[in-house]
């Protein structure tokens, strides 16, 4: 069994601002761009046999510069994203028509590089007892439905309700099947794991991670213990 891991990191960080995208912002504490941390992680993992990275060309000399400095050595192709992720990984995908159907595709956000080595190795762990598995959290706030102008419309049973994080871990048959269908009949998802789901495939909660945050938006640079992002 084959462990590949793809980083879809075609994103402009509009939502972020400013001119670079997150992606590559440098965060300490080695000023190291948010991408390499990520990266890194998975590099160093004895288990991972292949990384492929999935973004946009005019930052193809970028990816190569960070993966060549720092010797991420399992980095085997950079290809071209799409205008979303979901064809991003398509694209990525299409490259790995080598490998068996029970190879785990792993689907890893480039600007979660807070994710524990720890909690990796057990997301991995755990998905070779399932075909499709996904990173949750449970939500303990009260939540409510408004309507367009602002109000309160129904509340919402959290007992079932979670927040989803990456990475998403998928036997490879089972992925390339769904995003095949998927760009048959022109369905996007909101992530693989919806794609997965729309095409009758089932999905396994496992816990997430409270510090595994996405970087999206300079607030939630405030909130983040930089500590996780050591090399060790």
């Amino acid at each position: 069994m084959k462990h590949i891991v793809i980083i879809p990191a075609s994103g402009s960080g509009s939502r972020f601002g400013g001119k670079t995208p997150k992606q590559f912002l440098k965060l300490p504490p080695h000023s190291k761009e948010v991408i390499f941390y990520t990266l890194k992680k998975f590099n160093d993992l004895k288990i991972i046999d292949e990384i492929i990275i999935s973004t946009n060309p005019i930052y193809f000399s970028k990816v190569k510069k960070i993966v060549s400095e720092n010797k991420l050595n399992k980095v085997k192709t950079i290809v071209s994203g799409g205008e979303t992720r979901q064809q991003s990984v398509f694209n990525a995908l299409s490259l790995l028509k080598k490998y068996s159907d029970k190879d785990k595709i792993i689907i890893h956000d480039a600007v979660r590089p807070f994710i524990s080595v720890k909690k990796l190795k057990e997301l991995i762990s755990i998905s070779h007892n399932y075909k499709s598995i996904v990173p949750a959290l449970k939500i303990n706030d009260t939540i409510k439905k408004i309507d367009s102008k602002g109000y309160i419309i129904d509340s919402i049973d959290r007992e079932n309700i979670w927040r989803i994080q990456t990475p998403q871990i998928f036997d490879y048959s089972v992925i390339s099947m769904s995003l095949i269908k998927a760009k048959q009949i022109d369905f996007t998802g909101t992530d693989e794991s919806s794609v997965v789901m729309k095409f009758g495939g089932k999905v396994k909660i496992c816990d997430g991670e409270i510090t595994n945050i996405k970087i999206t938006t300079k607030e939630d640079l405030k909130k983040i213990d930089y500590n996780k992002l050591l090399i060790t």
